[in-house]
């Protein structure tokens, strides 16, 4: 993937550069620690839940994974939120939006974040709540990752399997580019960010509200099956 956020940059700084790696290693390691918390979870006790009890059970899961003897020492510096209220401009206080999750590496004049929105895929009106107002869209309206250029779209699939809800996925931003705001050259296409889970998707999307592009990752977890597909 290379220099995936700084690729926008026709000739970027030396310092932007060396962000823009630091930054693909942060959320490299965001998908470690989820596919971490993921597997620790019973998924078919998951099968019927509602978005925020499965989102809250991933999260403590993660946080598990991270009290272990061996967990990385990359795992040790990140921290990770469920709901937590999100900073916009416009929102103050209990107008601020809540963001699914949250992960965040800070260190002395470094700050990387990475927001994740959640919905079940497990109806036929599943993708247009996931690309919608309330799911993609709040990425592309400026409400979550306003001052980032990377966000996060998690599908909790309860019915079916990973491929056919890819392929959805993939027919509706083909259908949608106008709609969800797909650049030219970002399509649904295999990001190939780490090995533990093959089945995550990338996609652009320009956001005249924010004057920049966003770049989403969707990553699709089974709970039906234990296994990821």
């Amino acid at each position: 993937m290379g220099l995936v956020v700084a690729e926008r940059l026709r000739r970027p700084s030396r310092a932007a550069a060396s962000r823009s790696l630091y930054q693909l290693a942060f959320i490299r390691n965001c998908h470690r620690w989820l596919a971490a918390g993921y597997q620790r979870l019973d998924v078919r006790s998951l099968s019927a839940a509602q978005e925020p009890a499965i989102t809250g059970e991933l999260v403590r899961a993660m946080k598990e994974a991270k009290l272990q003897s061996d967990a990385p020492t990359w795992m040790i510096r990140m921290y990770v939120a469920d709901d937590p209220p999100v900073n916009a401009p416009g929102r103050l206080g209990k107008q601020r939006r809540r963001v699914d999750i949250e992960f965040e590496r800070s260190e002395r004049g470094t700050a990387f974040r990475f927001h994740c929105e959640a919905k079940r895929l497990y109806r036929s009106d599943s993708v247009l709540e996931y690309l919608g107002s309330e799911g993609l869209g709040m990425f592309l309206a400026g409400e979550y990752g306003h001052h980032e250029e990377i966000g996060g779209m998690l599908g909790y699939v309860q019915a079916e399997g990973v491929a056919e809800w890819l392929a959805r996925l993939a027919v509706a931003l083909a259908n949608g580019h106008a709609k969800y705001a797909v650049r030219g050259d970002g399509g649904f296409e295999v990001a190939g960010l780490i090995p533990e889970m093959p089945q995550i998707r990338r996609s652009w999307h320009e956001r005249s509200t924010v004057g920049q592009p966003i770049l989403i990752f969707h990553t699709l977890l089974m709970f039906t099956s234990p296994n990821m597909n």
